[in-house]
Order: structure tokens, then C-alpha cells, then sequence
């Protein structure tokens, strides 16, 4: 269970509202709702719970599942890390998601860890 506040926390949230965008233009014609989680439970979301379908909500639950499993302190990117612990197919899945939102993200409230991502993963590429 992640607990709100926390780095892995704050990696989830910005994983489920990625995902959000990526539905909201993946898959517009798709029924989509209020993403019901262990981690909306937690309250990591805050007031802002992600609206997705079915099909982005699956992932997400796997990805706060994976990250609340996460044996690195810190965890690093997933990208960066030698230890692969999702799934071929949700990997591709979150690669997806991120090639569509990370972009974009510079234009929202995540710019500043959208700026942290780009200088950090050029200094992980480096080693």
C-alpha cells in the first residue's frame, strides 16, 4: 500500500494523471469514470481523482502496485533501473503513456519535474 506524501506516492500520481491525458486522447470513445484503486483509497490523488477507462485503469493499478513493491531506496526511473519488474506488455503500455504525456507535460503543473526528468535521465544516460 502506498502512503500518501511519499516519493513512490508522488511517482504513482504522476503515473495515473499521465495516464489520463493519454485516455482523454487515446481513448475519447471509450466509457470512462472515476479510477477506483488502492491508491485513490490512500488518498494519493488528493481531491483530484484521475477519470480514465477501463483499460488505463488496469494499468494504473498495476503500476501503483509495482511501485509500492519497488525494492529501491530511492526508486529510480523505471527506464534507468536493472531490475524490469513490469510485464512486457504493461512496459510497452507505459511507454505509450509516456511518450504521449511526458512532452506534454512541461505545459502543466508538472513542468518543474518534467525539467528534474530531462536533466536526470541525461545524467543517467551518461553512467
Amino acid at each position: 500500500m502506498l502512503e500518501p506524501k511519499t516519493q513512490k506516492a508522488k511517482d504513482a500520481d504522476l503515473t495515473a494523471h499521465f495516464t489520463e491525458w493519454f485516455c482523454a486522447a487515446r481513448h475519447a470513445d471509450c466509457q470512462r469514470s472515476v479510477l477506483v484503486s488502492d491508491g485513490a483509497t490512500a488518498g494519493i490523488y488528493g481531491k483530484r481523482i484521475p477519470i480514465m477507462c477501463e483499460q488505463c485503469a488496469e494499468y494504473v493499478r498495476y503500476a501503483e502496485e509495482r511501485v509500492g513493491k519497488c525494492p529501491k531506496n530511492p526508486k529510480p526511473f523505471c527506464t534507468a533501473c536493472e531490475i524490469k519488474c513490469y510485464k512486457p506488455n504493461m512496459a510497452e503500455y507505459a511507454r505509450n503513456v509516456m511518450r504521449y504525456s511526458g512532452p506534454r507535460s512541461i505545459f502543466s503543473r508538472y513542468w518543474c519535474r518534467a525539467i528534474w526528468h530531462i536533466v536526470t535521465g541525461k545524467h543517467h544516460a551518461k553512467q
